[in-house]
């Protein structure tokens, strides 16, 4: 019987230098952290590279995914954001893995 790994679970926060929001974002974020473990990654939309996410969230930072999919903007509720993070999770483990299909 193969075991079940937990799902991976990361955050990405499109930002940039000037956003105020974004540094409160990244303190509720911080907690959320304390109950349900993810990864972050920041994405500036100002910098070369990222002018995809410059024109889709320039008057909308800080905007959050979670694995690749929108989580949320603005601001962040930390009971809120703990709820849909889990249920992520939740439905994650739910879906059979590539591997499976391998068996």
């Amino acid at each position: 019987m193969a075991s079940r790994i937990a799902p991976r679970l990361v955050l990405t926060m499109f930002t940039h230098s000037r956003c105020q929001l974004c540094v409160t974002a990244k303190e509720a974020l911080e907690i959320v952290r304390q109950r349900v473990p993810f990864e972050m990654k920041e994405v500036d939309i100002r910098q070369p590279g990222n002018e995809k996410w410059f024109e889709e969230y320039k008057f909308d930072v800080p905007v959050i995914h979670a694995n690749d999919e929108f989580l949320l903007w603005h601001r962040v509720n930390v009971d809120d954001t703990v709820a849909k993070l889990q249920e992520i999770i939740k439905n994650a483990a739910r879906e059979p893995s590539d591997k499976d299909d391998d068996l």
